[in-house]
């Protein structure tokens, strides 16, 4: 007659070099019955690298009954979950639900129904990801999947086991709005990720965005360099200038210009007068700043969402020779002062006061130009520096300029071979600046002066005409 397995039986199991890197632990209280054979056993996975279970009738290394004889036999244990069979001493580790089997080594022995059979469940353990950063606003892209910035760090992993957090975030929908919600979905990877439920799993952000995204018009501006800006025609002078912008989407409120040169402050993001997909963007350049062209990177946002910046729009923005370039000889004659034997293929442009448009003027390619009927205006020269194009800025004194202001100089001898004497009267300062100009528009000296006379030896130039500036008001010598 059969026996009944021992009512009690504790087991420690160590986990052998061909078991996994991983063990369970604990059992936790008497079984419970799920119906009238099946004994139900219920552990909590610990990462320990021992196992102990305490519990009745038979979950053991090694079980034991008593046979019809009256002789206590041994008997193996089968743990069966799904397609895995485990057979003792070789019991499971992970998480999961077991079938109990005991079956005897004696042939013909058999085990009562009720005690023969038992579920052991092994829950995973619990653990969190903390830290975990998810960007909630975002440009529209046809998804609804958020950027997910940092998967955090795993707390309350346990033994030696070594898992990576995985988080995974997704709009309630993928269509362009605000105050979203964003379901945030928590979870491990690793060898032994079954062992373990990540607490909690999910959570919602609130508050999250999608906007349009910022992107410039390539048709508008030039190629390549400046698509999506217009900037000024002739360049740019110190004081500043604007630049024209236009944008297929997105409505930007703020703008920043990262300039490649030092010598130029970039612009932080500053407020756009007009917010929106187009406007003006006024912009300053130093005094002093060498004429060429400068790079620099424009970009946009909307301050409500800083992190969202719009693609790099690459400016060209050339700076202009300065004014004093373009200087008045007479009241009807203007010249492009060549300082530094550089400059070549000079045109003309001209505006009357109150006019918005240029006008080149024909055949105004020498670096003097006279104007009938005298100077009225502004004008302005293109010209190559180096072979490099580039241009002045307007002259816009024209009347202090002249030379037939309250101001006036004179020279004597004149013509002369040596030493002319040259004087200015009605003149506001003691201290002057004089230059020598020939006729061809190039500087051939410049000297600083106090009082009201200077002396130039013409000794030292060709026989020709040439002119003598003191402070921007001119004389016309003969050298013979």
């Amino acid at each position: 007659m059969m026996k009944r397995l021992l009512v009690f039986l504790v087991f420690v199991i160590a986990v052998s070099a061909a078991s996994q890197s991983f063990a369970t632990s604990v059992v936790k209280d008497s079984p419970t019955k799920s119906n009238d054979d099946v004994a139900i056993f219920t552990v909590v996975w610990s990462g320990e690298f021992t196992t102990t279970y305490t519990a009745s009738p038979y979950l053991g290394l090694s079980a034991t009954y008593v046979d019809g004889m009256g002789i206590t036999r041994n008997t193996s244990l089968t743990f069966t979950n799904g397609s895995e069979v485990y057979v003792s001493p070789f019991c499971p580790v992970n998480a999961g639900v077991y079938t109990v089997t005991a079956r005897p080594f004696v042939a013909g022995d058999s085990l009562d129904a009720a005690t023969a059979t038992a579920t052991l469940t092994i829950l995973p353990a619990q653990l969190s990801i903390d830290n975990s950063i998810v960007s909630i606003t975002k440009f529209y892209d046809g998804n609804n999947v958020a950027n997910v910035v940092d998967h955090g760090t795993i707390n309350g992993l346990l033994g030696y086991d070594n898992l990576t957090p995985y988080v995974v975030a997704h709009y309630d929908d993928p269509n362009v709005g605000s105050e979203k919600d964003v379901t945030v979905t928590f979870s491990v990877y690793g060898a032994t990720s079954g062992n373990y439920v990540v607490v909690p799993s999910q959570k919602i952000l609130h508050h999250g965005a999608i906007i349009e995204d910022m992107r410039a018009d390539t048709n508008y501006g030039g190629n390549g360099v400046n698509e999506g800006i217009e900037v000024a025609a002739y360049g740019y002078c110190a004081g500043g200038g604007s630049i024209e912008y236009h944008l297929l989407s997105g409505n930007p409120d703020q703008y920043n210009i990262d300039f490649d040169d030092n010598a130029i402050a970039d612009v932080n993001w500053t407020n756009l007068a007009t917010p929106g997909s187009e406007g003006t963007i006024n912009i300053n350049f130093p005094s002093g700043l060498p004429t060429g062209d400068y790079g620099a990177t424009l970009t946009f946002r909307d301050h409500n969402y800083p992190t969202l910046i719009s693609p790099g729009i690459r400016l060209s923005l050339h700076v202009n020779l300065p004014e004093t370039y373009v200087m008045p000889l007479f009241s009807d004659v203007i010249a492009l002062i060549d300082t530094c034997h550089c400059l070549t293929d000079v045109q003309w442009y001209h505006r009357e006061a109150g006019e918005t448009q240029w006008t080149l003027i024909p055949g105004a390619n020498d670096y003097v130009y006279q104007q009938e009927g005298g100077l009225t205006g502004e004008y302005f020269a293109s010209c190559k520096m180096n072979g490099v194009q580039t241009y002045t800025c307007p002259q816009q004194d024209m009347e202090n300029l002249i030379s037939e202001s309250k101001v006036t100089i004179k020279a004597y001898p004149n013509p002369t071979a040596g030493n002319v004497t040259v004087s200015i009267s009605n003149a506001p300062r003691s201290n002057h600046w004089l230059t020598v100009i020939s006729e061809a528009g190039v500087v051939l000296e410049n000297v600083s002066f106090v009082g009201d006379t200077a002396t130039i030896d013409m000794s030292r130039y060709t026989k020709g005409r040439y002119i003598v500036s003191i402070d921007g008001h001119v004389v016309n010598i003969v050298r013979n």
